[in-house]
């Protein structure tokens, strides 16, 4: 056998399907992806419980996120969207400051997403 074989992966259609959650951050600071990342786990903990959080399969994409306009971009499980947004509007302090996460919209792919709500002028590429 091989010594550089790797697992076979899923085709597109067995594959658990996933929405993009664009939101913005209002605060008294600027805040900073790990904070936010940090706080929006620590709520979904709150609200779901562990098997909640595991199943919703939530995952801050660093890129997408720009610290100037305090925006970012958030993956999730398609069947726990609800419950990701409302455990992102139950955020309140977020390092020490206080702040609210507003979700701008849910998508199925980040090209939408890019055209929908983040446009050409938007750091988030």
């Amino acid at each position: 056998m091989p010594e550089n074989t790797r697992p076979k992966t899923l085709p597109p259609a067995m594959r658990p399907k996933k929405r993009y959650i664009l939101f913005e951050v209002f605060s008294e600071h600027p805040v900073e992806y790990g904070d936010i990342s940090d706080a929006v786990w620590a709520s979904l903990l709150d609200l779901a419980g562990e098997i909640g959080a595991a199943e919703s399969r939530i995952w801050m994409i660093p890129d997408m996120y720009d610290d100037r306009k305090q925006a970012g971009v958030m993956k999730c499980s398609n069947t726990s969207v609800e419950t990701v947004r409302a455990s992102i509007s139950l955020v309140q302090i977020v390092s020490e400051n206080r702040c609210i996460i507003r979700v701008l919209g849910v998508t199925g792919t980040l090209k939408s997403a890019k055209a929908k709500y983040i446009g050409d002028e938007s750091g988030l590429s």
